[in-house]
């Protein structure tokens, strides 16, 4: 007995003694002790940040330091999936698409371009350093690095021709946007990837639009106060609420957070025509309630930019779902249409249209004029074009309302069919791709992306900011969306057959 007494002691006696040495306060003893300096580190990073955010808070006011917190949270999140710095991509180009870094270094960065920096150095990086990440190698690949080489052409030709230190950071801007298409060809694999990215497009879109309306609602006074408090982040001064033809005396354009009514109107037509396809489709890949949110909000701020070129195109992505495949859309809309004509309801919207239509308002006089001097400009350099800069001669100014004479003028009937094979390349392809498919999430996603192409190649008739080097935010709407519809035809990693469609 005793024996055995004394043999449990000695099993229990160390034990015995971890116990005594126990503190009254629970500690991880057995934690490596790099963990301790991963712990310290972020903890000194989160006292130097928070005291940076202070003293930006104070110097340059409460925008831009949250503007600076956001900013660290996007920086940690672009640096961790390429997937997650498209989405803060996306998001800048909705809702603060020409907000600036107010710490210069060299040049003043976009917020905008230093993601696309960094979405770009982190999608390098993994190609480089994993063997499956793949580059595309088709045929649409290959006649958009054609329209990226002759533009480049085209930019040097034109250098002594007005450039600035702006034009060149411009064009990179620029080259970095349709770039955009190539990151995402290759990194949004799956429907889900695709839902994710929409998803932030549509919050992001109606968030801009909630926006806009909050400022009709109150009034020019209060929307110039609050836009005005966006001036350090580099957004301007002068002219910041528009109103029809520069008049006070009539109604005040919607412009939201976009500077421009019509980049304002463009935008919220790609996010309405998303939403509202995908509400009607038998089975989206966004959830409808998204969509119920984004559609009426998008849809009412996109008649109050004015901007008739949004509305043409909006209506031309709704056409081409009604053509190819919800043909009730048609007689539903000539329905309405009559319907508003009849009792009246937005007359002003339906008199709008109508002057530009019969050419009667200053504005479609305007657009008139820049056409024929763009018609010259082509005529008189119908190859390479004039670059990005100024026109040769007094005579004649660069600037038109139209992206496909933007293009004529800029790089000549080379740029302007290169555009063409490109354009007309993804949207062959995916149209293909739509053919052949059952109709399932992935068929009625397609569906939508056509028509949001149609949309944009439609709006690009009466307006130029989606080939224009000082709106890169709209040049990467439309290459993303282009990169999604090569996503889908021309898949990198063809092994999207599991891929479910995700529930609702």
């Amino acid at each position: 007995m005793v024996a055995r007494r004394t043999e449990n002691e000695r099993h229990l006696a160390p034990s015995m003694e971890r116990n005594a040495i126990l503190p009254a306060w629970p500690v991880a003893r057995d934690v490596p002790a790099q963990w301790w300096l991963v712990v310290a580190g972020f903890t000194a990073l989160a006292l130097i940040g928070s005291i940076a955010m202070a003293w930006t808070a104070v110097e340059y006011g409460v925008i831009v330091g949250f503007g600076l917190l956001a900013a660290i949270v996007a920086a940690i999140a672009v640096l961790s999936d390429v997937r997650a710095g498209l989405w803060v991509a996306i998001a800048i180009v909705t809702i603060l698409p020409f907000a600036v870094i107010p710490i210069r270094v060299g040049v003043t960065l976009t917020a905008l371009e230093a993601v696309s920096l960094l979405v770009f150095g982190v999608w390098i990086a993994r190609i480089l350093l994993y063997r499956d990440h793949l580059l595309p190698s088709s045929l649409p690949a290959a006649l958009i690095m054609l329209l990226v080489t002759v533009t480049l052409f085209s930019f040097l030709l034109g250098v002594g021709r007005g450039y600035t230190m702006q034009t060149y950071h411009d064009y990179a801007k620029f080259l970095m946007a349709i770039g955009l298409v190539f990151v995402v060809w290759t990194s949004i694999r799956t429907l889900a990837d695709q839902r994710r990215f929409l998803n932030v497009l549509l919050l992001g879109g109606s968030v801009s639009a909630a926006i806009g309306l909050l400022f009709q609602l109150m009034g020019p006074g209060f929307a110039e106060r609050m836009l005005a408090q966006l001036i350090p982040l580099g957004y301007p001064d002068a002219r910041i609420v528009r109103f029809i033809e520069d008049d006070p005396g009539q109604a005040m354009r919607l412009v939201s957070t976009s500077v421009d009514p019509n980049s304002a109107g463009g935008m919220l037509a790609i996010v309405f025509v998303i939403g509202a396809v995908q509400l009607i489709s038998r089975q989206p890949v966004i959830a409808r309630w998204i969509c119920l949110l984004a559609v009426p909000l998008t849809g009412i701020a996109l008649l109050l930019t004015y901007s008739r070129g949004a509305w043409l195109g909006a209506a031309a992505g709704l056409a081409i779902a009604a053509v190819l495949r919800y043909r009730w859309l048609i007689p539903a809309g000539v329905a309405g249409l009559a319907g508003l004509i009849v009792f009246g309801i937005g007359v002003a919207f339906v008199e709008r249209l109508w002057l530009g239509f019969t050419l009667q308002d200053p504005a479609t006089v305007l657009r008139l004029s820049e056409y024929r001097n763009a018609i010259a400009i082509i005529q008189e350099y119908p190859l390479f074009g004039v670059g990005f800069g100024d026109a040769p001669s007094i005579e004649l100014q660069t600037g038109v309302s139209s992206i496909y004479l933007t293009i004529g003028q800029q790089t000549g009937f080379l740029g302007l069919g290169a555009f063409f094979l490109a354009v007309g390349a993804i949207g062959v392809s995916g149209l293909k791709w739509w053919r052949r498919q059952p109709e399932n999430a992935g068929s009625d996603l397609m569906l939508t992306l056509l028509a949001v192409i149609a949309a944009a190649l439609t709006i690009g008739v009466f307006d130029h900011y989606f080939f224009n080097i000082q709106f890169p935010h709209m040049a990467a709407l439309l290459w993303v969306m282009a990169g999604l519809i090569l996503a889908l035809s021309h898949p990198i990693y063809p092994d999207r057959s599991s891929d479910a469609a995700p529930e609702e």
